[in-house]
């Protein structure tokens, strides 16, 4: 059999397998409530802004009217276009009683980015910092999480992250308790490399020695000094490279996102020592990237600081003898005055940092308080109740200078909690040109970020056998409502689909592939397409092993991506024990 033979057969098996499996599975997906998204084109740009409105006691204010609202630009009045308030809806008291329906199960080998939640008015991200946070604040900000989750009941979709060196998912989207409380058992507290003194305390130094010639004192103290700041700025980079990859993995889901940031520093200060030109520059650029996408992807930071009420680091854990850093009975308060000066300074750097990180995007913060159990229930409870406003603004310079956003309330007593502004990029370049989309969706195939399901689909995993020439292989049905097609002059309908697959071992990365369809269908063929699913195919040679597969698809149009995880098991072929 020739390769084009070999080709459509393996096709023409895949579409009977993925029908099949699409109509098992259908009547699921509609019970779940999820809808795919309706491409819209526009010709200029849409600013979203999500906004949280209370009373003097907290409370959310859910009866205003799109009267009730101002919203200004760089000062000027904009014109509401879209108008909306979101807020949990209870379950029914009959539903109540009842056990939950279980989940949609596939087919085997058959695996999709269909969301398995409830669609809710919000999502809620928890990220848990041991990079920035000391072991002790780990173990009370864990033991905190557990107890939040024995009596947590989700009204919406709730993910786990944990940073260390590199992001890490440790739960993706789920509102099942069960689940999340299994994820957050398995969280070990886990020292950092980069803090002064990982187990608590004040910072870690190297005691004088009586008689030390002063020259070789302070070339010591500098070298503390430069390897403080080196981390200090590494600290920096690896946090904002986080931040910039939770909110691109959240970016193709609608509405706000509420972004739940427990740790014990929030390192956006920058300090004398790593205030070099070299760093500023690098922060400014990596800080306003992350700003950018934080901004366009709707996500709200709630920061809550685990160190809980301050204990000055002079008696605080892990300090060990007080003779380790220099302490004796004639200097005992003069050092207590001054750890209690330097703590003090830090954390209101600190507090400022997470003030500001919550303005900006239109959270909360949290310090101060010994409760991160009562921060994780109101975070969550605040970003659940908003108003969406949207407006197309009246200035069409797209310069990607800021763009300042205010908003006003018109009732006496009502605090409104909302993003500053936005970046004014030329419409069509938020999401960038195609090639800087499919970078976009490699960066998405990490294995830690959630699965995106801006544009959803099914994917039917083949095993190598004869009939697929001894490779694995992946067919994907896309949904295609979220295709952008565009009807040429030559009667013809266009659409650009990128689909890839990444194959990890217990060693990593094994292999990586792509394929772009150019789709140019004749009218017939795209009415039966819009009745069934756009078809991509991706083959895999890889040898015998069991393989995590990382399954991907973006829209070369409009951006759209969809991404989720799968498996395949390659088997041994008999005298060949490469599997070749």
């Amino acid at each position: 059999m020739d390769s084009r033979r070999l080709a459509a057969s393996i096709l023409l098996l895949a579409v009977a397998l993925l029908n099949v499996a699409f109509a098992q599975s259908q009547p699921n997906q509609q019970q779940a409530g999820t809808q795919p998204t309706t491409v819209l084109k526009t010709t200029t740009r849409l600013v979203v802004v999500t906004v949280v409105a209370t009373n003097p006691k907290g409370e959310p204010v859910s009866d205003l009217s799109k009267q009730d609202f101002k919203l200004l630009e760089n000062g000027k009045e904009q014109e509401i276009r879209v108008f909306d308030f979101q807020h949990p809806v209870p379950a029914p008291a009959s539903a109540a009683a009842t056990a939950p329906a279980p989940k949609p199960k596939l087919p085997a080998n058959v695996f999709t980015n269909v969301p398995a939640y409830k669609p809710s008015s919000s999502m809620n991200i928890i990220l848990l910092d041991t990079l920035n946070t000391t072991v002790p604040r780990q173990t009370f900000a864990h033991d905190e999480l557990l107890r939040f989750l024995e009596k947590f009941k989700p009204d919406g979709p709730v993910a786990i992250y944990t940073l260390s060196g590199s992001l890490r998912l440790l739960q993706d989207f789920t509102d099942d308790p069960e689940m999340l409380k299994s994820a957050a058992e398995r969280l070990k507290a886990k020292s950092s490399n980069l803090l002064d003194n990982p187990t608590g305390g004040p910072p870690l130094v190297v005691p004088a020695v009586a008689g030390m010639p002063p020259q070789l004192e302070a070339a010591m103290r500098d070298s503390e000094a430069r390897g403080a700041a080196f981390t200090g700025t590494q600290q920096v980079r690896i946090t904002l490279a986080a931040l910039n990859a939770i909110a691109s993995g959240l970016a193709p889901y609608p509405g706000r996102k509420n972004l739940i940031w427990i740790s014990d520093g929030f390192p956006f200060y920058i300090s004398p020592q790593m205030a070099t030109e070299g760093n500023l520059r690098g922060f400014k650029l990596q800080s306003s990237e992350a700003d950018n996408v934080l901004m366009d992807s709707q996500v709200a930071i709630y920061p809550v600081d685990a160190h809980a009420v301050q204990v000055i680091s002079f008696y605080d854990i892990g300090i060990g003898k007080l003779s380790d850093v220099g302490v004796n009975s004639f200097t005992v308060g003069a050092m207590e005055l001054k750890m209690m000066s330097q703590d003090f300074n830090q954390r209101l750097d600190i507090h400022s940092a997470m003030n500001e990180l919550a303005q900006q995007t239109g959270g909360e913060a949290f310090y101060n308080h010994n409760s991160i159990e009562v921060a994780l229930r109101k975070s969550m409870a605040d970003g659940s109740t908003y108003y969406t406003l949207g407006y197309y603004p009246q200035d069409k310079h797209w310069d990607g200078k800021f763009r300042k956003i205010e908003v006003k309330a018109g009732r006496a007593g009502v605090k409104l909690r909302y993003r500053l502004g936005y970046y004014a990029l030329k419409p069509g370049t938020l999401s960038g040109d195609a090639s800087q989309r499919t970078i976009a969706l490699h960066r998405s195939m990490d294995l830690n970020l959630p699965a995106s399901s801006g544009l959803q689909f099914q994917a039917l995993v083949m095993g190598p056998s004869e009939k697929t020439h001894n490779k694995v292989v992946v067919n994907f049905g896309v949904d295609p409502r979220a295709v952008s097609f565009e009807k040429g002059s030559d009667g013809l309908h266009h659409a650009i689909v990128e689909c890839a697959v990444e194959a990890y071992s217990t060693k990593g990365l094994v292999k990586s592939e792509a394929t772009t369809v150019n789709a140019a269908l004749q009218p017939e063929v795209f009415a039966h397409v819009m009745q069934t699913f756009f078809p991509c195919q991706q083959t895999l040679d890889l040898p015998a092993g069991s393989y995590l597969l990382r399954l991907g698809v973006v829209d070369d149009h409009t951006g759209l991506m969809g991404t989720a995880n799968g498996s395949v098991i390659v088997a041994e072929q008999s005298g060949d024990k490469n599997g070749h």
